[in-house]
């Protein structure tokens, strides 16, 4: 019988499934950037094998060649596929020691052994289906996770409809969590402006052309701050996040608390295939923020420790070099 699994064999193998999703989303690129491919898959299998063995109790050799954790789990595991996997590691290789590309057909093989590798052993080893390993379990974003999980629920049911909204509703949880600091207001490290309010909008006659001008710039300023944000500050990639918004509806949340949007036909028409591939783009999308965590870390310290500093600050004067006769004074002298 299989071990049970802890939080944190749960984790590396959300990573492992990541690695091989984003394998899979890079062989669909152009030549040649779809070769880097070859490379995902080979870390997905690399690092699924090193868990492996450290489940069964197998010790494996540092800097042990690929193709020879084969031979050293067999005592305990025998693991399928070895010569298909070394046409896998000849094409890495390749691709990195040599700089040749594989073609197409190398890199569609290459998928076909990686998924039926992990379907075959990671229900014997892990006693679970790797497909059923939710990467949600990598996020750092706690809002974000609760809302992916309740999108879930509905995507389950076949209610495409709804986990789109819900999809949307976790990507603006994202910009927000980092917009504004995760359960603060007031600091940010990647504050670009107050965003716009409903409540910022002028009164005057609907066709007044200085207001439709107003409207237009305070669009622009919505886009801008969501760009500046998401795709230069926390690096998410825009042409993605740009097929995102046209697959998810524009989710609004009103006063009194309600959701609403509105259904169009792009939405109507939305697949299993589109979900997948919209929570898959909110889930690297977070993984990807999640490196401004400790910068968001930073600049809410010093805003909690200004915060309680007297008022006002203390403040000096920049005066230049210390010239030869002034530097017996301590740094306390010009306060």
């Amino acid at each position: 019988m299989a071990q049970p699994l802890d939080p944190l064999t749960v984790q590396r193998l959300a990573y492992v499934r990541y690695l091989y999703r984003e394998g899979v989303e890079q062989s669909g690129q152009p030549s040649p950037l779809r070769s880097r491919a070859i490379t995902s898959f080979h870390d997905a299998v690399e690092n699924f094998i090193g868990l492996a063995a450290q489940h069964l109790g197998v010790d494996l050799k540092k800097n042990a060649e690929f193709l020879s954790y084969w031979e050293a789990i067999k005592p305990v595991y025998e693991l399928p596929k070895k010569d298909q996997m070394r046409r896998l590691n000849d094409a890495r290789v390749a691709l990195k020691h040599n700089g040749t590309f594989p073609s197409a057909h190398q890199i569609e093989q290459a998928r076909e052994t990686v998924v039926d590798f992990f379907t075959t052993v990671t229900p014997n080893i892990f006693g679970i289906e790797l497909d059923t390993i939710d990467m949600v379990d990598l996020l750092t974003q706690h809002e974000v996770k609760q809302l992916l999980r309740d999108t879930q629920t509905h995507a389950e049911i076949g209610d495409y409809v709804q986990a789109m909204a819900g999809l949307n509703l976790a990507f603006q949880a994202l910009l927000t969590n980092y917009r504004s600091g995760e359960g603060a207001t007031g600091w940010s490290a990647f504050s670009f402006g107050e965003k716009p309010s409903p409540f910022d909008e002028p009164r005057g006659e609907y066709r007044d052309p200085g207001l439709r001008r107003l409207e237009k710039l305070d669009n622009f300023m919505a886009i801008t701050q969501d760009t500046l944000l998401a795709a230069i500050s926390l690096g998410i990639d825009y042409a993605s996040m740009a097929r995102f918004h046209i697959l998810t509806p524009q989710v609004r949340t009103y006063g009194n608390g309600d959701k609403r949007y509105y259904i169009g036909r792009v939405l109507e028409e939305v697949t299993s295939d589109d979900y997948d591939w919209a929570r898959h783009f909110v889930i690297e999308s977070s993984l990807r923020a999640a490196k401004a965590d400790d910068l968001q870390a930073m600049e809410k310290k010093r805003w909690e420790a200004n915060r309680k500093t007297r008022k006002p600050l203390p403040h000096r004067f920049w005066t230049g070099p210390i010239e030869p006769e002034d530097r017996s004074a301590t740094v306390f002298d010009s306060l």
